[in-house]
């Protein structure tokens, strides 16, 4: 699969090519890519990139997507968001 985002990226035809692709900033892209992590809200663009170009979807550890919280022990008492 992609060892990281630099990887997805360059396996995609480089971060100006996806940032045409997606209608983005290829600034944006870039900064997403150094950060090492993408908005969970591009999954969707880069599986059906990933599409397009023949390549395996992206695993998800690549991009921003909020956790499920572990369970809450019986007799926790909640929280207060």
């Amino acid at each position: 699969m992609y060892a990281s985002t630099k990887h997805l990226i360059d396996e995609f035809g480089g971060y100006r090519e996806v940032a045409a692709r997606m209608g983005l900033k290829a600034t944006t892209v870039h900064s997403h890519m150094s950060a090492g992590v993408f908005p969970a809200k591009w999954f969707a663009a880069f599986a059906s990139l990933a599409g397009e170009k023949g390549k395996p979807i992206p695993g998800q550890e690549l991009f921003s997507f909020v956790p499920l919280p572990a369970p809450k022990m019986s007799g926790e008492r909640g929280r207060a968001a």
